[in-house]
C-alpha cells in the first residue's frame, strides 16, 4: 500500500501559528522546521530505530533552518521544546515519556520550557508506516520537498552540520571577546549545542593527546571520547568556550586541575601544588608532571591565553567545566 500520498497531505496541512504582518500572513516555520531537521537526521544516520532523541545536531539542524527559511524576525526565537511537543497534534509524531513522567506528559497541555522538556520526555516517534518511507531515499526527497514549497521559499542541505561547523570556525578563529558577544547564555538549546562542539574541536587542536601526560587516546568504535575538553576558566564563570579557553587532558588530570591540585603557569609549564602528597603508584600520579612543559596544538594560535591561566591559577575555586 502506498501510504506517501496520504502523509504528504497531512504534513502540508499542519496546525501552525500565523501572524498578519504589513497584511501579509505570516506562518511559524517551527513545525515544518523539526521535521526537516529529523529528515536531516536520518539522512545521516543520526537518527535511527525511530526513535528521535534530543540531541545538539538535531537542535543545531533545527534552529538552522528556522533562521534560513524563517518568513521574518517575528520568529526569530527558535523554540525547540514548541513543536517538539506540538507536533503530536499531527497524530503522526509520537512522545515517550522518561521514565516515571508517563503522568506528567499525559496531562500536559503543552510544556514549560527547554528544560522541562527534557525532564519529561524521552525521544518522540514517527508513525511505523511514515518511518518506513523516511527510510527510502526518493520518498524521503518527496517529503522535503513538499514541506519546503509549502512552508519555505528556498532550501539548504545540511543545515544542522553547517550550523555546528560554523560554531567550530568561531571558536578556532574568532577573538573570546568578539565570539562572546553572540552567546545567550540563557538559552538552554544554546548552551547544548555548543557544549559538544568545544569538545570536538579542543580534541581536535590537541590531536586527541592529554595536553599534560602526552598519553593519545583514540576511539575507534565511535563511542564518546577517552579524553576530556577541559575549560580552563570554568564556563559557569567566563561564558568562554573559544579554543583558548581549552585544554585536552585526561580525566584524572582534568579533575586534578579543576580542584588546583595543579596548575599551568604563564610559560606553559605543569606547577604541582604544595602540600599535595601521593601515598602510593607513584608512576601514575600526578607529582612526576611537576615542572614539565604543556604539549601545545601546532597552531599558536590555538594555545592556552595566558590570562586565563592566570585566572584559573588565582581563582582558588573548584570550578567546572
Amino acid at each position: 500500500m502506498n501510504y506517501l500520498p496520504g502523509y504528504l497531505r497531512r504534513l502540508t496541512n499542519l496546525k501552525v501559528a500565523a501572524r498578519t504582518v504589513g497584511g501579509v500572513r505570516l506562518e511559524a516555520p517551527y513545525k515544518p522546521a523539526l521535521l526537516l531537521a529529523v529528515l536531516e537526521g536520518v539522512e545521516e544516520g543520526l537518527v535511527k530505530n525511530n526513535r528521535i532523541v534530543i540531541t545538539p545536531e538535531l537542535i543545531a539542524a533545527f534552529r538552522a533552518y528556522c533562521q534560513l527559511l524563517s518568513p521574518g524576525p517575528e520568529y526569530a526565537a527558535c523554540p525547540f521544546q514548541l513543536p517538539f511537543f506540538h507536533l503530536q497534534s499531527g497524530r503522526f509524531w509520537h512522545l515517550h515519556a522518561q521514565p516515571g513522567r508517563e503522568l506528567v506528559l499525559t496531562s500536559s497541555r503543552s510544556v514549560r520550557s527547554f528544560g522541562h522538556l527534557r525532564e519529561v520526555i524521552a525521544y518522540a516517534s514517527l508513525d511505523e508506516a511514515l518511518w518506513e518511507l523516511v527510510q527510502r531515499p526518493l520518498a524521503r526527497e518527496d517529503i522535503r520537498q513538499a514541506l519546503l514549497t509549502r512552508y519555505f521559499p528556498l532550501t539548504r542541505p545540511r543545515a544542522g552540520q553547517e550550523k555546528l561547523d560554523d560554531l567550530g570556525r568561531q571558536m578556532l578563529e574568532e577573538p573570546a571577546a568578539v565570539y562572546n558577544r553572540a552567546v545567550d547564555v540563557t538559552d538552554e538549546t544554546e548552551v547544548l549545542v555548543r557544549s559538544p562542539v568545544f569538545s570536538r574541536e579542543v580534541l581536535r587542536a590537541y590531536q586527541s593527546t592529554c595536553a599534560i601526560s602526552g598519553l593519545q587516546l583514540l576511539s575507534t568504535t565511535g563511542a564518546a571520547p577517552l579524553l576530556d575538553a577541559c575549560h580552563i576558566v570554568p564556563w559557569s564563570v567566563s561564558h568562554d568556550d573559544t579554543i583558548g579557553n581549552g585544554l585536552a587532558l585526561c580525566p584524572n588530570l582534568h579533575r586534578a586541575f579543576d580542584r588546583h591540585l595543579l596548575w599551568i603557569d604563564v610559560n606553559y609549564r605543569v606547577r604541582v601544588a604544595e602540600g599535595f602528597g601521593e601515598l602510593s603508584g607513584h608512576e601514575y600520579g600526578v607529582q612526576r608532571f611537576n615542572g614539565q612543559q604543556l604539549k601545545l596544538p601546532k597552531v599558536r594560535a590555538w594555545w592556552p591565553r595566558v590570562e586565563n591561566l592566570v585566572a584559573q591559577r588565582l581563582s582558588g575555586s573548584t570550578g567546572q567545566c
